[in-house]
């Protein structure tokens, strides 16, 4: 076999391993954290692997299959080594995909300056894919009980008892929203949650990332008019969550573009709690949003037991709640319930899926 055959059969070794650690990625991706935007950009990726070779002139691709030799290749009885978890096995097919492209980018050199150059621009792209999939591998998010708190619902001295009881009966999230609250009294209902709220369950503040970095919290939540995105991951971080009120697909698109973990929208049902947040858009609202993102979507306003199934149904990863809740007078019972609601309409969806 000479040089070029052998880098042919390299250069073919590669192109295999590269395809099937990204098609190991995107299933993984794809039915364990059911992440469509991340699936669809790992599935691009994939494509444009075999893309490159197709349209470099010079590279002929009917010699990666007759110079292959399975059948004597060395490094068919190599070991691998054990996969424990689902984020250890997309971790290392990651590395495998990055260490194959980099392979074909040198060897790729020796047949055409312009292969190497396409190759090396697709290993940056796996980097970058990486550093996305990884944040979302350590921001496991269950948003399906969403409980946002309300001074004028709950009276100061009941307060660490009533966020002790959601957490308890199954809140998946409590954010904190307080917006009267003066500095201080606002920071120490923080502290005070920080030390209740622990994983895996999350802790959100509102509006205040002074209050959130602070506090120690999981993420924050913002709407449409507080600080942008793009400028609250710059202070933040890449660790933490980000979650944005969205009314509109247009709101919702250019919030999953900049880089929102969730996006809250609604309100869903007319909702005493904030009488000011416009006429309910119904659950189709859900549906819609849910066909253009692939972040979770959380729907808010006028939610309870009775409508819960309807606005999961719609699609919706989630539902927030407050008067709920903590109108109730047995708040801890209040929540189990809604809880289980939510627990058995998911189950629901997640067999008849498999079925």
């Amino acid at each position: 076999m000479n040089s070029e055959q052998v880098i042919y059969r390299i250069m073919d070794v590669n192109l295999n391993r590269a395809s099937e650690g990204l098609r190991v990625i995107e299933d993984g991706i794809r039915f364990i954290l059911d992440d469509s935007s991340l699936t669809k950009k790992v599935k691009e990726l994939r494509h444009s692997l075999i893309k490159v070779i197709k349209v470099v002139p010079g590279f002929d691709e009917k010699k990666l299959i007759s110079c292959r030799n399975s059948e004597k290749d060395a490094g068919a009885e190599l070991k691998e080594e054990g996969r424990g978890k689902v984020k250890e096995l997309i971790r290392a097919n990651f590395r495998r995909v990055q260490e194959a492209e980099r392979s074909l980018e040198e060897f790729g050199k020796l047949l055409s300056p312009l292969l190497g150059q396409q190759f090396k621009k697709l290993r940056f792209r796996t980097y970058s894919l990486e550093k996305q999939v990884e944040m979302r591998l350590h921001k496991e998010l269950n948003l399906s009980l969403y409980v946002i708190t309300d001074s004028s619902l709950i009276k100061e001295k009941n307060f660490e008892k009533r966020i002790k009881e959601v957490v308890a009966n199954g809140a998946t999230l409590v954010q904190l929203r307080e917006k009267t609250l003066p500095l201080r009294p606002f920071l120490k209902r923080a502290l005070l949650m920080r030390k209740i709220i622990h994983p895996p369950v999350l802790f959100i503040v509102n509006d205040r990332i002074d209050i959130a970095i602070a506090s120690g919290a999981d993420g924050l939540h913002i709407g449409q008019e507080d600080l942008p995105i793009l400028m609250a991951r710059q202070i933040l971080g890449e660790d933490k969550i980000i979650g944005i009120s969205t009314h509109s697909i247009e709101q919702a698109r250019q919030a999953e573009k900049e880089g929102a973990d969730y996006l809250a929208i609604g309100p869903i049902f007319a909702t005493p709690s904030k009488p000011e947040a416009g006429p309910p858009k119904g659950t189709k609202i859900i549906s819609q949003i849910k066909e253009v993102v692939g972040i979770p979507v959380v729907a808010i306003g006028g939610i309870n037991l009775d409508n819960a199934e309807e606005t999961l149904k719609a699609g919706a990863d989630g539902v927030a709640v407050m008067s709920a809740i903590f109108k109730e007078r047995d708040v801890g019972l209040a929540t189990r319930k809604l809880s289980q609601k939510i627990q058995a309409v998911q189950n629901a969806y997640h067999t008849n899926r498999k079925s």
